[in-house]
């Protein structure tokens, strides 16, 4: 692609991502309250996820941040409510963050691909699946803050665990996303089926080779260790850490419930499930076994219908369903590419490296048999 278009793209997805992390924050409902919870008195488990609460104290006291948002005083036609600095923080991580994720998607995406068909539709993609995943919604539209800082971690933990970056890249990167969120856990299982895929098939066995283990387990006893410390540092909180089974069951029971939960990752998770088989990757295609994991934890400490929490899916699904399409497309050109004798003037068509050819056309006869 020419660098002049390339740079137009960019321009043009950089706005887009300022509309969605824009209409984020003024469509949704904050479920944590930014002012307790930056003091550490934030009911559990929200408090314990502490990792955003320093650049919410930082705000408060930056007088360049404080000077950034009074042109937004200007127009109470697009900016009806305050713009505070704290609000100029979370705007600020939250387009770092789909940036970030778009970026690290991108490169798995061609990575896995062999023709890059559609290496300029797989960040607007991710940004229609974040649309629908976290703002998209008839009940429960909540946000949280460390959601979108969850999504960036969990895409450039992937990226190292495809491109198999050394470890000790993983173990700092999981070390401070789990200060973020606990669903690092999750992280875990992932590492061990990547690991584990040899010659392009997954090789159960593999899952528990000594050098995967040497990094999985005290990664595993670290985040055990983390998640008693902040219980007992947050201990007189007020808590809601409990169980969701009753919750999800009646959600399940509920036809009413189901569009909703099928909202999760733009609808494309259940598309990715029953087109796996296209999936020209195998490493990818291994990765699907980390949806029933998902599903498995989400069921017992998540509401499934607040589809935010399948939000750090959304890059693995993204690359997923580009790589569906292509291999669909790829297919679909093959076969008309095949020559058919009518006995007509015809045009005969090809794909030569992915790009559709024009051949000449011919001219065929028909010869009379006796």
């Amino acid at each position: 692609m020419p660098k002049g278009k390339r740079l137009l793209l960019v321009a043009g997805y950089f706005l887009a991502t300022i509309q969605f992390a824009w209409c984020y924050f003024w469509l949704t409902r904050p479920y944590v309250n930014t002012a307790l919870y930056e003091h550490g008195k934030e009911r559990m488990p929200f408090q314990g996820r502490c990792l955003m609460m320093l650049p919410m104290r930082l705000a408060h006291s930056s007088v360049v941040l404080k000077w950034m948002s009074l042109p937004f005083k200007l127009s109470k036609f697009w900016f009806p409510r305050t713009v505070v600095p704290e609000v100029m923080v979370q705007a600020m991580v939250n387009v770092a963050c789909l940036l970030v994720a778009g970026y690290f998607a991108t490169k798995i995406y061609r990575a896995s691909s062999k023709k890059h068909l559609l290496t300029p539709f797989v960040y607007p993609l991710l940004l229609v699946v974040c649309a629908a995943t976290y703002v998209m919604h008839t009940v429960q539209n909540f946000r949280f803050i460390y959601d979108l800082p969850s999504l960036a971690f969990f895409s450039t933990a992937m990226y190292l665990i495809y491109f198999r970056r050394h470890w000790g890249w993983f173990v700092a990167l999981f070390l401070v996303a789990t200060v973020n969120r606990e669903t690092t856990l999750l992280l875990l299982p992932l590492y061990m089926i990547d690991r584990a895929v040899v010659d392009g098939r997954l090789q159960w066995r593999g899952l528990f080779q000594s050098r995967t283990l040497l990094v999985v387990v005290p990664l595993a006893a670290v985040w055990v260790g983390w998640s008693i410390a902040v219980r007992h540092i947050f201990a007189h909180n007020a808590s809601e850490f409990y169980p969701r089974l009753n919750w999800n069951v009646k959600s399940l029971l509920a036809p009413q419930a189901w569009p909703q939960m099928l909202s999760a990752c733009g609808y494309l998770l259940f598309f990715v499930v029953v087109m796996r088989k296209k999936i020209a990757d195998p490493r990818l295609r291994a990765w699907l076994w980390m949806v029933p994991i998902w599903i498995v934890f989400m069921f017992s400490f998540g509401i499934l219908i607040e589809t935010r929490v399948f939000g750090e899916l959304i890059p693995f699904v993204v690359c997923a369903t580009t790589l569906i399409v292509e291999e669909m497309l790829v297919m679909r050109m093959r076969r008309v590419s095949r020559p058919r004798w009518t006995g007509r003037l015809e045009t005969r068509v090809v794909v030569d490296a992915g790009e559709w050819q024009e051949a000449k056309s011919e001219l065929v006869g028909h010869t009379a048999a006796d």
